[in-house]
């Protein structure tokens, strides 16, 4: 083999190494959070301060004695957040991935490129606030004497 054929072959080497490196970015980053529903610490503040997931609270049912209209309302919850947080987490895939076309092509200008991230930012902020609310909304369906309780409940656990 002379140099230039070896030259040659690293050359296309490389070429592919840098082809296959590039294939495996995932845009965004945490496309497979967003798929899943997954909350990746977006509910961090709520939990830290003792708000408990509302699959928590079903699971202490007969402790809080929930009835049977509460038990409906987080029924409901437990059904429509996966829903609605798949499908702002598929729009914010589609806007990072049409942010990432328009680098792709060279189009984009520092307008342009504001307007997406404001966007995006805006739909992250709004997939957050389907995460949180939840928890707002368990304080709202428990009375405050079943809330006491499970403060009890939630402290008992921690000793």
């Amino acid at each position: 083999m002379n140099i230039s054929t070896i030259a040659s072959l690293v050359v296309l080497f490389l070429f592919a190494f840098t082809v296959k490196v590039n294939a495996q970015v995932t845009i965004p980053s945490d496309k497979d959070q967003l798929l899943k529903g997954d909350p990746a610490g977006q509910t961090l503040v709520a939990e830290k301060n003792s708000f408990p997931s509302p699959q928590k609270i079903v699971s202490l049912k007969e402790q809080l004695g929930l009835t049977k209209d509460q038990m409906r309302k987080f029924d409901e919850m437990l059904t429509n957040l996966p829903i609605s947080v798949n499908v702002k987490g598929q729009e914010i895939i589609d806007a990072e991935e049409e942010l990432d076309k328009l680098f792709e092509s060279g189009t984009i200008n520092e307008r342009t490129l504001r307007a997406k991230l404001e966007r995006i930012g805006k739909m992250r902020a709004d997939l957050r606030f389907i995460h949180l609310q939840v928890f707002l909304k368990e304080k709202q369906i428990l009375s405050a004497k079943q809330w006491d309780r499970l403060k009890e409940l939630q402290a008992s656990e921690a000793r």
